[in-house]
């Protein structure tokens, strides 16, 4: 198992890629505290997981949004199971509208949840990982546009790209407390939230231009975040991980 006796938080875990790489994570060892702001979605993932990984799987309700509170949840999270080896930064918001019909309100939500939590779970997580002295991994959610833009998503589409800077200055801090950080980038992936814009916008599944011609699943995201925490990727900081089925690397197809 290469979690073994690791402790990790996974934000945004009620549903999705969230509640994906936690059960990725239990399956090989970890003990895992689940955050979602849902108390009933996360009541619901609990009973889903725990009946397979007993005494090994956690909640805490929160809201990111409410920094006060992000900060009483990590500190439950972390002594839930005396300490903390693994974060990963999953929860997203994002809307799909004009950039000249962005209301201030969801530009401040958006990097509210995408950025500002990451930054802050981040720091808590890390100070409590120099302070075990045991070193530690990162994983933060980014996506394939935070590498190139869409039309419609500019504040998700610029708040993905700040976890990618965030991410490379994370991981040039934190090595030398034996800390690692990375991100990943999904592409296409078939999740509430995907849905959700796709049926706002009546939008296909995945684009003509992704040269695997479908979607990726939840799975195959949670396998890179496993890798990416695991002692497998001891050398690897300071990465983004494109998992989009090569989409970007098709940026001359017409």
């Amino acid at each position: 198992m290469r979690l073994r006796g690791k402790r990790a938080l996974v934000t945004g875990a009620a549903r999705g890629i969230g509640e994906g790489i936690a059960e990725r994570f239990l399956e090989e060892g970890a003990s895992v505290v689940l955050l979602d702001r849902s108390e009933t979605e996360l009541k619901a993932a609990l009973s889903r997981l725990e009946t397979r990984s007993p005494g090994r799987v956690a909640i805490e309700v929160c809201d990111l949004a409410d920094e006060a509170g992000l900060e009483r949840a990590a500190h439950c999270a972390f002594v839930r199971f005396g300490c903390i080896d693994i974060l990963t930064n999953n929860a997203g918001i994002a809307y799909r509208e004009a950039f000249l019909s962005i209301p201030s309100a969801h530009w401040n939500a958006v990097f509210d949840i995408n950025v500002r939590a990451t930054f802050r779970l981040g720091q808590l997580a890390a100070s409590r990982m120099i302070a075990q002295g045991s070193g530690g991994s990162i994983v933060n959610m980014s996506s394939k546009n935070g590498l190139a833009a869409s039309s419609w998503l500019a504040h998700y589409n610029a708040s993905k790209a700040a976890v990618i800077l965030l991410t490379e200055s994370m991981a040039v801090e934190l090595a030398v407390h034996g800390i690692r950080v990375n991100a990943v980038a999904p592409g296409f992936v078939d999740t509430p939230l995907d849905r959700k814009l796709r049926a706002e916008s009546s939008l296909p599944a995945y684009s003509s231009r992704t040269p695997m011609k479908r979607g990726g699943t939840v799975e195959e995201i949670a396998n890179v975040f496993l890798f990416l925490a695991s002692d497998e990727a001891s050398y690897v900081t300071g990465s983004t991980l494109r998992v989009d089925g090569g989409h970007l690397a098709n940026g001359s197809e017409l």
